[in-house]
């Protein structure tokens, strides 16, 4: 199992916009894929800009290629969006790790 994890940093001028954003339009985007599941949104507490808040979004897939051609295709036509509206007050990078079972 592949964990997605994107992070992103927001001004905090646009926190409520980009959680709804997160909520309405990511997630609900990636849920419509049969290979993506279980998303989780978290405020990261560790602060390192006293005008931006950092959060991860998570999500599970299958395997590698599928959440990567997910989110080389749909998630970065999502995230050009959201840059298109917010600009630079919205940043992000993804990591793909391996979820390693107990």
């Amino acid at each position: 199992m592949i964990l997605i994890n994107t992070t992103f940093h927001v001004h905090n001028s646009i926190i409520n916009d980009f959680i709804d954003w997160a909520n309405n339009i990511y997630i609900n985007k990636a849920l419509t894929s049969e290979y993506l599941s279980s998303p989780l949104l978290s405020k990261i507490l560790a602060e390192t800009d006293p005008e931006g808040t950092s959060f991860a979004l998570q999500l599970k897939a299958t395997d590698i290629d599928k959440a990567q051609q997910w989110h080389d295709i749909e998630a970065e036509t999502i995230k050009n969006d959201a840059f298109k509206k917010w600009g630079e007050k919205i940043l992000h990078f993804t990591t793909y790790m391996e979820i390693i079972e107990k």
